[in-house]
């Protein structure tokens, strides 16, 4: 049964579909999440010399419902899910685009799906990549003795060979983009497959990190326990940087940002916190306008507000730590390789002067490592010539109160910027 669709090819090509066939398989992976799958297969059937007959990603979900077709493949941009909660790692797709994605690389795409409905039913979806603006649809049939779930199968494949589906680059792709996913639920048994070989990511992890808080709402109030689970990843991931919030089941019930998203350097982390104390959570909680009123009650709302500070300062401290570890070095060396430092000669005095302002600029940029962060680099050779002007009179003591007043600094960090302000007289 044809049924026309409220797009048309134009539509689609203007829509900032996928131009990168692994972003294109990544959404039919998240279609399958978002359906409340545990596992996904995804099966490359080629031949001896890498022609690709078909690609299939099948997964255990809920299936599609026939009733939401309408949403899901009449409307472009448009899906049941845009309605859902935000911040939820279970829902990705929010307007529809992945199921025309296949376009890139082959000429249809047919789903295959038994959802449960009064009774368990099957029935096939199909669209074309030339008429995009019709989709066929069979009859329902009951079936038993099945479970619930949807392959895509995608034919007709083009410009594209077995062996970039089975390269490391599509590997490790594939396990940067749901690395933290597959983390997030390593304990509900959550599993990708390609080509039978299960999705592996934890070369991704660079340091770990598990500890266990005690938190009240007044000291004769009840205590809640957290398991805060620290991951850094050593390179970008599919997500953005979460404290992600999981009940005693150790699934997700909302997730909010750490605060420590920013592209000035290459932290990335994520946590995971687990806690009855999100067993009586409701996704009606959520404020939007603030992560803060994420509970309502004031008991509640007292305990969550001290869990954030715990774990802003919890990544404050790991961010520090790497950063001294690791970006400072390569900071101070970006620095000097372009030009930024004041010129300097090669007297005791000149090499002195260089490694007081290098170790000021450790500590500011430990402090905060934003601090150069899109300033023109004009700007930034005239802020280096002035502290180190400034280092070498006797008001170099002045620079601690006004970093104070830029950063908030804890005793340790003032102490050693103390520390390099020396008298200017111990420079010559």
């Amino acid at each position: 049964m044809k049924k026309n669709t409220q797009i048309t090819n134009l539509s689609i090509e203007s829509a900032g579909l996928p131009k990168d066939p692994k972003l294109v398989i990544a959404e039919y992976i998240w279609n399958g999440f978002d359906a409340k799958a545990t596992e996904v297969d995804i099966v490359i059937e080629s031949n001896e010399l890498g022609y690709i007959n078909s690609i299939g990603i099948s997964d255990n979900g809920e299936g599609i419902v026939f009733d939401t077709l309408s949403y899901s493949f009449g409307n472009f941009l448009d899906s049941v899910k845009k309605n859902s909660i935000k911040r939820s790692s279970y829902t990705r797709g929010k307007k529809g685009k992945g199921r025309f994605s296949f376009s890139l690389f082959a000429t249809r795409a047919i789903w295959n799906t038994i959802v449960k409905e009064e009774d368990l039913k099957t029935y096939r979806i199909q669209i074309d990549r030339d008429s995009k603006e019709q989709y066929d649809v069979s009859e329902s049939t009951l079936v038993e003795n099945q479970k619930t779930g949807t392959q895509v199968r995608l034919e007709g494949v083009f410009g594209l060979n077995s062996s970039y589906l089975e390269s490391k680059e599509f590997i490790d792709f594939m396990a940067q983009e749901f690395g933290w996913f597959l983390y997030l639920n390593r304990d509900l048994g959550y599993v990708i497959r390609i080509n039978g070989a299960q999705l592996i990511y934890d070369h991704l992890i660079q340091e770990t990190d598990l500890l266990s808080w005690t938190l009240y709402s007044t000291e004769d109030g009840p205590s809640y326990t957290f398991q805060v689970n620290y991951i850094r990843w050593n390179q970008q991931i599919g997500d953005r940087y979460y404290y992600y919030l999981r009940n005693s089941e150790k699934r997700e019930i909302a997730k909010v940002l750490s605060s420590f998203n920013n592209n000035a350097i290459e932290f990335h982390h994520s946590v995971y916190v687990t806690s009855d104390f999100f067993d009586v959570f409701e996704q009606e909680d959520i404020s939007v306008s603030s992560d803060v009123n994420l509970f309502t009650g004031k008991e509640k709302q007292v305990v969550y507000r001290n869990l954030l500070a715990e774990l802003r300062d919890f990544l404050d401290r790991k961010q520090k730590k790497y950063i001294r570890e690791n970006a400072v070095a390569v900071k101070l060396s970006e620095l000097e390789k372009k030009g930024f430092l004041p010129a300097y000669g090669q007297t005791d005095n000149d090499k002195k002067r260089k490694e007081i302002l290098l170790a000021l600029l450790q500590e500011i940029y430990i402090i905060d490592p934003r601090i150069f962060y899109g300033v023109k680099t004009d700007l930034i050779r005239t802020y280096l010539g002035f502290l180190d002007l400034l280092l070498q009179t006797e008001k170099n003591a002045d620079i601690l109160p006004i970093l104070e007043k830029a950063f908030p600094l804890s005793d340790k960090e003032r102490s050693r910027i103390k520390q390099l302000l020396i008298p200017r007289n111990n420079l010559n």
